[in-house]
């Protein structure tokens, strides 16, 4: 591969795929993204590693489970980062940018680790202040301004799909339910990702970057008894869109329907750069997939609650082989068994009716998060972690995290 390309990776907060039109949704909500998607590989089912944006990342870009980086809470650090990929790439030689828009995702949380530049456009005033994609792309274009000659990194974090839903007027075509308004920002963003593509052409850079769509996880609307995310793991809040594209390296037209998980995208970039690989990710390459598009699915692991996180009564930790889910809570050892093929919707457990396929992927789940003996990151939660003050209280009631 050729390691003279650029990465740009945006994550669409809480977007799901099935709300896209190049996924089969039925409302016109992504003419931009569908044609990104048409132009490059659009992967069918990727399961994210949390329901949640802070352990759901920092698994994203270090290509590690959250049992293994430890960033589980919403006060823990990211600490050592010699898997992060912004550190890697500036290793080799990219100069790397962040245009932050999520307050979890702060350089106190450690996430700024490894970027030349980490630009956060949220308000750390009292209150919860979403940054719109408006601001953002111009954040963006003054970044690649500057920087767009150079080799580069460059990650955009994308809020605004996120809840409270509130899209300007001008896109607010679907309807006044939540679900509606959930759309509108689909298309708000998708608008802005056209805006991204022209500028690319226009500078002369969409021949040498690699694009990457995705996002940090689902969105739930009461089809378990919830609202948004961060609450359970069930496939609405775990399955996430992924696109790579670049004309120069990317196939054109392909559809991989083989279940991955986020944390492959690390080693993919790796590989598609022509860079080493790091034993300890525990992601793989998707760049195989490409020739072989039929291959089996990968067994994806998500987890949310745990390190006695004060917000949850529960520590949930499942297995998902494509065929069979398994959600087991760790803290009551209750167990939770889907057949996904029968059940798609997760709908009828299982788990005390065929207990020899619960224990069957108990034991493999065990043995595939196959924690070392020194663990890479060293979590760091910070002071007090039992009381929230006010101000992280009222963002995470805000944003959904708490009732």
């Amino acid at each position: 591969m050729d390691n003279s390309f650029n990465i740009f990776l945006i994550v669409i907060d809480a977007l799901r795929p099935d709300h896209l039109g190049c996924y089969g949704y039925r409302r016109e909500t992504s003419p931009e993204i569908d044609k990104i998607a048409k132009g490059g590989v659009k992967f069918k089912k990727v399961i994210s590693q949390s329901s949640w944006t802070k352990p759901s990342v920092a698994s994203l870009l270090t290509s590690t489970y959250p049992e293994v980086h430890g960033v589980k809470r919403t006060r823990d650090v990211l600490s050592d980062h010699d898997m992060f990929l912004p550190n890697i790439l500036r290793q080799h030689g990219y100069i790397t940018g962040c245009i932050q828009t999520n307050p979890f995702l702060d350089s106190d949380s450690g996430f700024n680790a490894g970027f030349d530049y980490y630009i956060e456009l949220f308000d750390k005033a009292p209150g919860v202040y979403k940054p719109s994609v408006r601001e953002a792309l111009k954040a963006v274009f003054d970044w690649l301004d500057q920087f767009g000659k150079e080799k580069f990194f460059l990650y955009l974090h994308l809020l605004d799909t996120h809840n409270p839903y509130l899209p300007p007027e001008e896109f607010q075509k679907f309807g006044a339910k939540e679900q509606d308004l959930f759309d509108g920002e689909i298309r708000l963003i998708d608008y802005h990702i056209g805006l991204i593509e022209e500028y690319l052409c226009r500078k002369g850079l969409k021949e040498k970057t690699i694009l990457i769509l995705t996002s940090d996880h689902g969105e739930e609307f009461y089809e378990h008894g919830h609202k948004y995310h961060a609450k359970h793991l069930y496939e609405e809040v775990l399955q996430v869109p992924l696109v790579l594209s670049s004309p120069a390296i990317i196939p054109s037209g392909l559809s991989i329907s083989t279940q991955v998980q986020s944390i492959d995208i690390v080693p993919t970039i790796l590989e598609i750069l022509g860079l080493p690989q790091l034993e300890k990710h525990q992601g793989e390459s998707l760049v195989p997939l490409l020739n072989n598009p039929s291959s089996m699915d990968r067994p994806a692991i998500s987890q949310v609650g745990g390190n006695d996180d004060p917000q949850m009564d529960k520590e949930l930790i499942s297995l998902n082989t494509g065929e069979y889910k398994l959600i087991w809570n760790i803290k009551n050892d209750t167990k939770e068994l889907y057949h996904l093929l029968a059940d798609p919707q997760e709908a009828h457990n299982l788990s005390e009716r065929d207990e020899e396929t619960s224990q069957k992927l108990q034991s493999q789940l065990e043995t595939l998060i196959h924690l070392p003996d020194e663990k890479p990151f060293r979590y760091k939660p910070k002071p007090s972690i039992e009381r929230f003050d006010q101000d992280v209280l009222f963002r995470l009631k805000a944003l959904g995290y708490i009732d």
